[in-house]
C-alpha cells in the first residue's frame, strides 16, 4: 500500500519528478523526535537522491518510486535543457574516493555541437549531503551557440496539500552593520518570488550563499560555493517550491576545446521541523568534508593579538611591533597578527607587491621588511600572520607602473584589480606569497580584497558581447588555484578570508580558508570604547553564522569574562593594546586558559536557546553539545540593560534525563563548587547572573545512568 506521504509529497528537479520514499514517519509533525542526531535517515535519504538524481535516465516510468531527473538546468541556443537532454548521449561513473565519500559523473553529450556538460557530485556516506559542479566544454571544432542561464542547482519541491507557508531560513550579510550575520526568516506565500545575490562580485557581501526553505515534516539546505556574483531564487508556485542558482550574469559560446565550470552547490535534504537539527546536520558535513585542514587535522580560529595594528597604524614602527611581541609572551597568546599598516604607501593604497620584497615596505618603519618581527614570533614560542591584499591595486603603485598589462583600472577611476585570470600574474602573486610566507615565517596568510569586481568583470567582457562571464569565471578559477597551489605548497599553512570584513564567505571560500574577520562593524564601537555594543554584536555573529560556518570571529576588546566569552568561538582576535597601563596580565591568562579549556566543545552540535537579537535588555544563550563524549557546554549572557537574573535551562537538548550529570558553572575563570544532578535535574535548573552586563560557563558531563 502506497503510504501517505507518497501520496501527497514529492520532490521535482527540472520538471521532472522524484518521491521520497522509505521516512515517512520522520516526516510527520510529531514525530520529529525520533529522529536521531547522527542523521543517519538523512544520509540514506540524501545517497539515494543523488544516485537518482545524477542518473542516464532524464524520465522514469510512472510507476517507479523514484523518478530521475537531473538538479540543474541550462539554456542552449535559446532553449531550456528540459527540452532536449532526451536527445543528448548519456553516460555515468561511479568511484570510490574512500570509506567517506562517492564521486558520481554524469555526463550529457549533444550528438549535434559536441557540448560536454559534466555534473561531477560527490556523495557523503558518513554525513547527510551532497555536493556537485558543472562542467561545460566545447568539444567541437566550431563555437558552441550561446550558453546562458546555467542553473548549477534547479529544483522543485512539490508540497501537498494542507501544507503551512514555506519558511526560507536565511541569515544578514557581511556589510558592516550592527546586524551583521543576524538570522530572518521569511514566509514564501503561494505565487511569490524571492530573489537575491550579493553585492559587487564579493559572494556574502549583502546577501548570503547558505539559506534553509523548509516545509511542513521537512527542508533542505542549499550552499553555494562561488566567490564571485551569484544569484538564486526561491518560488512558491501554487504549492511547489522551487529553488534556483548560479552564476548571475552569463551569455557565452565556447571557443573549440573550451571548458568553463559552474558554481558549486551543497544540498542537504532533511527531515522532521526542527530546524537546528537541520543546521547540525549541516556543520557535521562541514566539519568532516569541507573545513580546512591544517597537517591533516581541523583547525580552530586562534587566540590571537592584533599588535600594533589596532592603535598605532600606519604609525607603528619594527620597535613597535618587537615591544609588543615582548609584551604578550607568556600569556597564552597562541598567534601575532600584523595587519594592513606596513606597506610602502599609507593604507589604503595598495598595489606594491613586486620583487624583491623590501621594495614593498615602508622602509622608513620597516627598514628590514618583516624578518626581524617574523623571527621575534617564532622566539616567543607563536606563530605569525600577516596581512596581504594583493587583488586590489591603485593607480600610481609599483604593480600599476611596472604590470601595468595584469591590472585593470576602472575608466572612471579609483583602485582597481589584479588580474587573477591571467596566468602569469597569477604566478607572480604565488612566487611573491611563498616567498614570503618562508622569508618571514608566517603560519596564517590573511588575505584582504576590496574590489568592486562586477563593475570590473563587466568592463573586460565590454568588446565580447557573446563572452559575458567569461573574465569572472577565469578570475574566480584563478583565485581558487592560488590558494590551491600555496596549501600544497605549505601543508602547515592556514588562510584567513578577511575580504574587507565577511565579504567572500561561500562554500568554495570556507573549503580553504576560516574568516577571523567575519565583519568591520565592531571596529566603531570599539573604537568609541563601546565595548558591550561590539560584545552584543559577537554575540549575534556567531549565534547566526555559526549555523552553517561552524568557525569565524572577529575583533573584540576586554579580557573580563563577558567581553571575553562575546568574541569567542573557538578562537579570539583581541584587539587590546597590551602595554598600556591599565593591562592587566593575570586577568588576560585566565581568559585565554579559559578559552582553550572549553575550545573542544565548539565541535559539537550547535543549539541557539535564545531567540538571536540585538536588544540590550535581552539574554543571549547557547548550547554545544559532544554527541560521542555525553558532554557540553552553556554560555550564558545577561546584556546590560537586562533586569532578569535567571534563565530557565528547560530548552537544554540532548539532555538525557534519567543520567547523572557532573555540572560545574563559571561566573568568573574560577568554578564554583561542581554539583552531581540528573539530566531531569539539569533541565529544571537555571542560569544566574547577578551582573548586568554578566554573564555564566556552564559545563556537564555525563557520569552514569540512575
Amino acid at each position: 500500500m502506497e503510504s501517505k506521504f507518497l501520496q501527497k509529497t514529492a520532490i521535482t528537479f527540472s520538471a521532472i519528478s522524484i518521491f521520497i520514499a522509505g521516512a515517512t514517519s520522520c516526516l510527520n509533525p510529531s514525530s520529529s523526535a525520533r529522529l536521531t542526531v547522527d542523521g543517519k535517515t538523512e544520509i540514506a535519504f540524501n545517497r539515494k537522491w543523488a544516485e537518482s538524481a545524477f542518473s542516464a535516465r532524464i524520465a522514469g516510468k510512472p510507476s517507479d518510486p523514484i523518478k530521475p531527473g537531473i538538479p540543474f538546468s541550462f539554456v542552449y541556443g535559446g532553449r531550456n535543457s528540459s527540452e532536449f537532454l532526451d536527445g543528448w548521449k548519456k553516460e555515468v561513473m561511479n568511484e570510490k574516493i574512500d570509506a567517506t565519500m562517492r564521486r558520481r559523473t554524469l555526463t550529457l553529450t549533444d550528438p549535434e555541437t559536441n557540448l560536454e556538460v559534466r555534473a561531477v557530485a560527490t556523495i557523503y556516506t558518513n554525513t547527510a549531503g551532497v555536493d556537485w559542479t558543472l562542467f561545460f566544454t566545447n568539444k567541437g571544432n566550431k563555437d558552441t551557440p550561446v550558453l546562458e542561464q546555467v542553473k548549477a542547482v534547479d529544483v522543485s519541491i512539490v508540497l501537498g496539500e494542507n501544507q503551512n507557508t514555506p519558511v526560507l531560513h536565511r541569515i544578514n550579510g557581511g556589510g558592516g552593520g550592527v546586524d551583521d550575520w543576524m538570522p530572518f526568516d521569511d514566509t514564501i506565500p503561494a505565487g511569490q518570488k524571492k530573489e537575491f545575490a550579493p553585492t559587487a562580485g564579493r559572494s556574502s557581501f549583502g546577501n548570503t550563499p547558505w539559506f534553509n526553505l523548509q516545509w511542513d515534516g521537512g527542508g533542505v539546505i542549499t550552499a553555494i560555493g562561488w566567490t564571485g556574483q551569484w544569484k538564486a531564487s526561491v518560488e512558491n508556485s501554487s504549492g511547489t517550491g522551487r529553488i534556483q542558482a548560479g552564476m548571475q550574469n552569463l551569455h557565452i559560446k565556447l571557443l573549440p576545446g573550451e571548458t568553463i565550470r559552474s558554481p558549486r552547490i551543497m544540498q542537504l535534504y532533511w527531515f522532521g521541523n526542527d530546524e537546528m537539527r537541520a543546521c547540525n546536520l549541516f556543520r557535521h558535513t562541514m566539519f568532516a568534508h569541507i573545513l580546512p585542514r591544517v597537517d591533516g587535522k581541523t583547525f580552530t580560529p586562534p587566540i590571537a593579538n592584533t599588535s600594533t595594528a589596532t592603535f598605532l597604524g600606519d604609525k607603528g614602527t619594527e620597535a613597535d611591533a618587537l615591544s609588543h611581541i615582548a609584551s604578550i609572551k607568556g600569556l597564552g597568546f597562541e598567534v601575532v597578527w600584523m595587519d594592513a599598516f606596513y606597506g610602502k604607501d599609507d593604507f589604503p593604497t595598495v598595489g606594491n607587491l613586486v620583487f624583491p620584497l623590501i621594495r614593498s615596505f615602508n622602509l622608513q618603519r620597516f627598514p628590514n621588511g618583516m624578518k626581524p618581527v617574523g623571527d621575534a614570533v617564532k622566539e616567543a614560542g607563536m606563530k605569525f600572520l600577516m596581512w596581504f591584499e594583493y587583488e586590489r591595486v591603485c593607480s600610481g603603485t609599483l604593480m600599476a607602473k611596472e604590470h601595468p598589462e595584469w591590472v585593470v583600472l576602472p575608466p572612471e577611476g579609483g583602485w582597481g584589480m589584479f588580474n587573477l585570470a591571467i596566468p602569469e600574474a597569477r604566478e607572480h602573486i604565488y612566487k611573491y606569497l611563498s616567498e614570503s610566507i618562508k622569508e618571514y615565517r608566517i603560519s596564517w596568510l590573511r588575505i584582504d580584497n576590496a574590489v568592486f569586481f562586477e563593475g570590473v568583470w563587466a568592463q573586460l567582457d565590454k568588446e565580447s558581447p557573446d563572452r559575458v562571464g567569461i573574465s569572472e569565471i577565469r578570475y574566480v578559477e584563478g583565485h581558487y588555484r592560488l590558494w590551491d597551489d600555496l596549501l600544497k605548497e605549505f601543508p602547515y599553512l592556514a588562510i584567513d578570508n578577511c575580504a574587507a570584513g565577511g565579504h567572500r564567505i561561500d562554500l568554495e571560500t570556507c573549503s580553504r580558508s576560516i574568516p577571523l574577520w567575519r565583519t568591520d562593524a565592531t571596529i566603531i564601537p570599539c573604537g568609541a570604547k563601546n565595548y558591550n555594543q561590539a560584545a552584543l554584536q559577537n554575540q549575534v555573529m556567531t549565534a547566526g553564522l555559526s549555523r552553517y560556518v561552524p568557525f569565524n570571529t572577529s575583533g573584540q576588546v576586554g579580557a573580563d569574562p563577558y567581553q571575553f566569552r562575546s568574541g569567542f568561538n573557538g578562537g579570539i582576535i583581541f584587539l587590546d593594546e597590551i602595554t598600556h597601563s591599565e593591562f592587566s596580565r593575570d586577568l588576560f591568562k585566565s581568559a585565554i586558559m579559559e578559552g582553550k579549556r572549553i575550545r573542544k566543545y565548539y565541535f559539537g552540535n550547535f543549539y541557539p536557546l535564545t531567540k538571536v537579537s540585538l536588544d540590550s535588555a535581552a539574554w543571549c544563550v547557547t548550547q554545544y553539545h559532544l554527541t560521542s563524549e555525553n558532554e557540553g557546554m552553556v554560555m550564558a549572557f545577561r546584556r546590560p540593560r537586562s533586569q532578569q537574573a535567571e534563565f530557565a535551562l528547560s530548552g537544554l537538548r540532548e539532555i538525557d534525563l534519567k543520567a547523572k550529570y557532573k555540572v560545574t558553572c563559571y561566573q568568573s575563570y574560577e568554578p564554583l563548587p561542581a554539583k552531581t544532578m540528573t539530566g531531569e535535574e539539569l533541565m529544571q535548573s537555571k542560569a544566574e547572573i547577578n551582573d548586568s552586563p554578566g554573564s555564566v560557563v556552564i559545563e556537564y558531563s555525563k557520569t552514569g545512568r540512575q
